[in-house]
């Protein structure tokens, strides 16, 4: 096996522990809000704490990674990611946890931010689209994370147990994979060249509007990641263990289409892709609204998963050709606006949920998902190089 396999192996175990750990935590979210009695709208408000870290440590990740190189900073941010997340459920009180998921969205947001980028590096190196099988494997662990939380909490294990054994098996992944990434002196820029600060946007108006769609996919991703549980539970004959079903199934349609993707777009095309995807994606929404219903949320949800599989790694990888001359700023607006939608989302829904109701922030987004369907077409035959 050569350095470069095992450096696309390496990115994809990072992104396997980012997806199975965030769906670790997924489940868990009601416990949060019953724990210290919120509102919808607490929890929302609670769930921004996360979305504030995240905005803050993005877009200075960009300018870091440009620096000193995207291993460094996806080693730092992973070992945190774990750590973070292992004693999260140990909080005693909400300021103890407000500060802990403010440290867990910086810690996550550039881990996000820095592993799409390292691994831009590894495809670019391949010489081929392989960005949609990294994806597959963030969904892949979203599956095996949501799928081992539901086991776990029916086993009768707490969930506090349930996180610090998850999360040392993951830190341990991750460390593993850490080694085989491609090496520093591979990515960081000739320091003989002038500086430049560490916020340094893409001027080019596609990569804004990539980042826009971005934005409105991550957005409804992001709602799935926090959401499907509470939705479920307030669904008749729900459990708990049923409500980790939700994410668990969104996951595997989501690991399925990644893990085929690479595939489906070399057939079909991009644009089609990007639209047909956003309809299924819709639809399943729609699905979700109109059939309350355990099974009805769970095959909704995994539409969801169906439609959106592929559209987020088209459009990180469109951004650097979109910007050619520095494909790393367009990747870092790109990456920092799509998971702005995406922990901005929760929060919004949460509001959205408490002065409307749930339902209605799930037609919200189908408004969203329809305005992708109408952009991205014209945007991806406007990019001078395909991905």
């Amino acid at each position: 096996m050569t350095s470069l396999q095992k450096s696309r192996i390496a990115v994809s175990v990072v992104f396997f522990v980012n997806g199975a750990g965030f769906a670790s935590w997924v489940p868990h979210i009601p416990l949060i809000r019953q724990r210290f009695e919120m509102s919808e709208s607490e929890l929302g408000l609670t769930l921004l704490i996360i979305a504030i870290g995240a905005i803050i440590a993005m877009p200075v990740a960009g300018g870091i990674i440009e620096k000193i190189g995207s291993k460094r900073v996806v080693s730092f941010a992973s070992v945190g990611f774990c750590l973070l997340l292992a004693v999260l459920l140990l909080m005693p009180n909400y300021l103890s946890l407000g500060i802990l998921l403010f440290l867990f969205g910086m810690v996550n947001g550039s881990m996000d931010v820095a592993m799409n980028s390292h691994g831009v590096l590894v495809e670019q190196k391949y010489g081929r689209a392989i960005m949609s099988s990294f994806h597959g494997l963030f969904s892949t662990g979203g599956l095996v994370g949501a799928g081992l939380a539901s086991a776990f909490l029916a086993l009768g294990f707490t969930p506090a147990q349930h996180m610090l054994f998850v999360l040392s098996i993951l830190l341990v992944l991750v460390l593993i994979a850490l080694r085989f990434l491609l090496p520093a002196e591979n990515i960081v820029k000739d320091t003989s060249q002038k500086k430049e600060p560490l916020l340094v946007f893409p001027s080019q108006k596609l990569v804004w509007y990539l980042a826009l769609l971005g934005f409105f996919i991550l957005m409804v991703e992001g709602a799935m990641a926090d959401w499907t549980a509470i939705h479920i539970m307030d669904l008749p004959n729900a459990t708990a263990s049923l409500a980790a079903m939700g994410f668990a199934g969104f996951s595997l349609t989501m690991a399925i289409g990644r893990l085929l993707g690479d595939k489906i777009i070399r057939v079909v095309g991009h644009s089609k892709v990007l639209r047909f995807g956003s309809v299924v994606a819709a639809l399943g929404l729609l699905i979700v609204v109109l059939v309350p219903q355990v099974w009805g949320a769970v095959v909704g949800f995994g539409l969801v998963g169906v439609g959106l599989s592929n559209v987020v790694p088209i459009i990180f990888s469109s951004a650097g050709y979109a910007n050619p001359d520095a494909p790393g700023r367009g990747i870092a607006a790109v990456t920092t606006m799509g998971y702005f939608g995406f922990l901005i989302g929760p929060p919004l829904i949460g509001f959205i949920a408490e002065g409307i109701s749930l339902n209605g922030a799930w037609l919200m987004l189908t408004i969203f998902l329809g305005l992708v369907v109408v952009l991205a077409p014209s945007l991806i035959r406007r990019l001078p190089y395909r991905t």
